[in-house]
């Protein structure tokens, strides 16, 4: 069993094995449920990022690109990615 201490502020820090066996990670977000009997039951949601979340991040350094270049870049990294 696995325990923790709840803060003054009413935070608590989840314990090592409880986040390794959830695979929670920093920024991830939970789901807290009240069940009938009391208990608490506790749920990783699916990520909030979106599928094309840094897709762009390597254009984003250095000088400021148009529109052009960015449909450009998307379409030369979908035609690798999806290439058969």
């Amino acid at each position: 069993m696995h325990t923790a201490k709840v803060t003054s502020k009413g935070q608590v820090t989840i314990p090592k094995g409880v986040r390794h066996l959830l695979s929670i990670n920093s920024g991830d977000r939970l789901a807290f449920e009240i069940e009938g009997n009391g208990g608490l039951r506790l749920n990783r949601l699916p990520s909030a990022d979106p599928p094309l979340k840094g897709l762009l991040a390597e254009y984003s350094k250095g000088p400021r690109v148009d529109d052009e270049q960015i449909r450009s870049a998307l379409a030369q990294r979908a035609a690798k990615k999806y290439a058969r």
